[in-house]
């Protein structure tokens, strides 16, 4: 018996000894459909050969689980086979959307690949729950507060899913009421004209205005706070702000209560800190736009902190600390602020570096800037290099960024990011004018030829009154400094059987020089000549007065003549304005004299002089003021140039009237009534611009509101003569080039004026 014991002992011995020693011969993977084995392989912690007993079977189930790809793990033991045992989690093979109309698929498609629910993506059933929450609150930002969302799953072959949402819109939610609780100093009206939204009105179709957004709201309120804010009470609160809808779904009701509090005025203002040479105190305080006894006004408060830094940015501070500090007397109602001042280290400007200029060369860049390297960092300096780069028109946007370099106090770079135009046009086809009927063109242009910055442009533009062929080709940068150079000829046909001006044709050829020299920043003076060679047609019924002027130069009762001149121009231009197509601020002044050379057949000059001035009202609406004047004569015998003379009328000049048309009428020897135009000419114009209601994308589209007048005189000025007119107008910058509409209404023509309410033009004219 004890010899069996012992038997049965040394048996189980060497079991356990042989188990303890195992050592895993296969590894097998059951349960893929789509998932590589590698994957699994890669990230459990043992492989074949391994001993079985060092195996930690929990640490390898959670480190497969953690790859994301599995529901369920289990690993079993068959001798010395180890069998992994897993569940694939379902890959999304495609999202469809289903009754959607207010939102376009690939939009609610990458809103829900934030949340990680996208095609090739891992599913998880939780995600369509969340899904379903995120498309309603979409649809409850739009107003649509009845919409119902509905995610349905349909599993696909190898383990994919397809995901489909059933979405009922409803109908839009529109806002009923807008109550303002608590409001003593102004009307519920006047609160209301700061709000965005609005309760339904006859423009809301257009506008959206009466669909109700959280966002939108908060906005709103805190327009509300900065109006009462800029009216005196500094200790305006809202209370609250609560939003309810009708039973049907149909009707929102907004709530807001506010407390106006206690009005104040300002008491003493102080600048106090180190303020570093060549600055002083009394220098800054000019940037201050409050004073002691105005009625508080936090954007002011603001605006001065923000000039005070300005200003000390402009001599190397770039981080200039200004601070507002205010101290409240409830009792006087009055708040006194110091501004307190921390100029910091005087910065420089270490590198210049221009990034996104693939095509323009950098110099074409540089040569543009106002802030060099290795000096003394100023922030005027730093915007006048962004106006000036945005004024090439070579680039769609341009970014200025000045990052502190690492390592030293007193640096910065100065980073700018240009996203380049399209400069270069080759356009074929036409154009449509309400003066000049089918404009055909042909034009090939480069305003940045080969990245240089020069201008090349030719062009050919038929219309039914001007038929212009020309070529021509300028260097802005013709020397260093800024002077530019320019080179032109052409050729041109002129019929005005369709003007109000009497009929006559002219063809011309020409060929002129031009150059410019910058005299400051904003200043250029120019000069140049041009070589014309003219000839004049008339015809039989052709006013008296061209076949007076062809007959003096030419012989008596001549219909033809040759009008050949050698024309010199000088002129000088101010323009500071912010941009050259859609300007917002700045101004223009021009100065113009012409004069002929007593060589040729016609000797006569012109001094024209012309200003614009842009008056930003608000951030997206602009008033220009216009005007211009202009006198022309004759010199030794000649006769002054019938051809040569002012016209006014058109969109250009006085819109409402006929292109040329305004005038002194004549009544000619063939009966009808005609202008010649005039030796002196004065136009002037008042236009607000601002963008087109409802339209979000304003660079390219704006509308104005205008009134203008003008007139041209033959001897001396006669109000009776000048014509005005007021309407709307639009401007649209389309792929074909400008297209300008205006509507006017004349206001004081007569039944000899020939007038025009609707009036455009469309493509470019040369």
């Amino acid at each position: 018996m004890k010899k069996i014991l012992s038997l049965v002992f040394v048996v189980l011995s060497f079991s356990i000894f042989a188990a303890e020693n195992l050592r895993v011969s296969d590894i097998k993977v059951e349960g893929l459909q789509r998932i590589d084995p590698g994957l699994i392989f890669n990230n459990i912690p043992f492989e074949i050969d391994d001993l079985i007993e060092d195996i930690d079977f929990s640490k390898s189930i959670s480190l497969i689980y953690k790859t994301g790809q599995f529901k369920d793990v289990a690993i079993e033991r068959e001798g010395q086979v180890i069998i992994i045992s897993v569940r694939e989690r379902p890959i999304i093979n495609e999202i469809n959307f289903h009754g959607t109309e207010s939102f376009q698929p690939e939009a609610l498609k990458t809103g829900l690949s934030l949340m990680n629910l996208a095609s090739g993506l891992i599913f998880d059933n939780g995600d369509i729950a969340k899904a379903e929450r995120e498309l309603t609150n979409q649809y409850l930002s739009q107003g649509k507060y009845t919409t119902s969302v509905r995610g349905e799953v349909v599993p696909l072959e190898r383990n994919r899913v397809d995901i489909n949402f059933y979405i009922e819109e409803g109908r839009l939610s529109r806002i009923k009421d807008i109550a303002i609780v608590g409001n003593k100093s102004f009307v519920k009206e006047e609160l209301l004209d700061e709000f965005s939204l609005k309760t339904t009105n006859i423009m809301s179709w257009w506008e959206k205005d009466d669909r109700y957004s959280k966002q939108t709201l908060t906005g709103d309120l805190e327009r509300l706070r900065s109006f009462y804010m800029n009216q005196g009470f500094m200790n305006f609160k809202i209370n609250s702000s609560v939003v309810s809808i009708s039973k049907d779904k149909k009707k929102i009701f907004i709530a807001v209560t506010i407390d106006e509090g206690d009005k104040f005025s300002i008491g003493k203002v102080k600048l106090k800190g180190d303020v570093p040479e060549p600055l002083a105190l009394s220098d800054l305080e000019k940037d201050l736009s409050i004073s002691e006894g105005d009625v508080f006004n936090r954007s002011k408060v603001n605006e001065s902190t923000s000039k005070v830094a300005k200003s000390l940015g402009n001599f190397g501070y770039a981080f200039a600390n200004v601070s507002s500090v205010p101290t409240i007397d409830k009792d006087k109602h009055r708040v006194d602020f110091t501004f307190f001042i921390d100029p910091g280290k005087k910065i420089y400007v270490r590198r210049i570096n221009i990034i996104g200029n693939e095509k323009s060369k950098d110099e074409v860049i540089r040569r543009e800037l106002r802030q060099l390297e290795s000096s003394w960092f100023a922030q005027d300096k730093v915007d006048r290099s962004k106006t000036r780069l945005t004024r090439t028109q070579f680039f769609d946007s341009v970014d200025v960024e000045t990052p502190a370099v690492q390592g030293v106090s007193d640096q910065v770079d100065l980073n700018i990011k240009v996203t380049e135009r399209n400069t270069g046009k080759v356009s074929i086809g036409a154009g449509l004018s309400s003066s000049e009927g089918v404009v055909g063109t042909l034009s090939v242009s480069q305003d940045n030829f080969l990245g240089t910055g020069n201008r090349i442009a030719t062009a050919i533009s038929t219309g039914d009154i001007n038929k212009v062929y020309s070529l021509s080709f300028t260097d802005p940068y013709w020397t260093e400094d800024g002077v530019s150079r320019g080179f032109s000829v052409y050729h041109k046909e002129t019929n005005t059987k369709d003007l109000g001006t009497g009929t006559y044709d002219t063809a011309s050829a020409g060929f002129g020089m031009n150059f410019g020299i910058p005299l400051s920043e904003y200043d250029t003076l120019s000069f140049g000549a041009t070589i014309d060679l003219t000839e004049l047609k008339l015809q039989a019924d052709s006013p008296v007065g061209y076949k007076n002027y062809c007959s003096s130069v030419a012989s008596a009762g001549s219909l033809n003549c040759d009008t050949d001149s050698l024309a010199f121009w000088a002129g000088w231009q101010t323009d500071s304005r912010d941009n050259m197509i859609f300007p917002t601020k700045g101004y223009k002044v021009s100065l113009n004299a012409d004069v002929t050379a007593p060589v040729f057949d016609m000797q006569y000059y012109k001094i024209s002089a012309s200003g614009e001035q842009y008056l930003p009202v608000t951030e997206k609406i602009t008033t220009r003021i216009k005007g211009a004047l202009g006198y022309g004569a004759s010199y030794g015998d000649e006769i002054f140039p019938f051809f040569k003379n002012y016209t006014v009328g058109g969109q250009s000049t006085l819109r409402g009237f006929k292109q040329s048309s305004v005038g002194e009428k004549t009544l000619d020897t063939n009966g009808q009534y005609i202008t010649y135009g005039g030796e002196k000419m004065v136009t002037l114009s008042a236009e607000t611009f601002f963008p087109v209601p409802g339209m979000k994308n304003t660079d390219s589209f704006r509308m104005s509101a205008f009134v203008d007048a003008g007139g041209v005189f033959e001897d001396s000025f006669s109000a009776s003569e000048m014509r005005y007119s007021m309407g709307i107008g639009a401007t649209w910058l389309s792929p074909f080039g400008p297209l300008n509409v205006s509507l006017a209404t004349p206001l004081n023509d007569d039944n000899l004026d020939q007038t025009e309410t609707f009036q455009f033009g469309m493509g470019t004219n040369f």
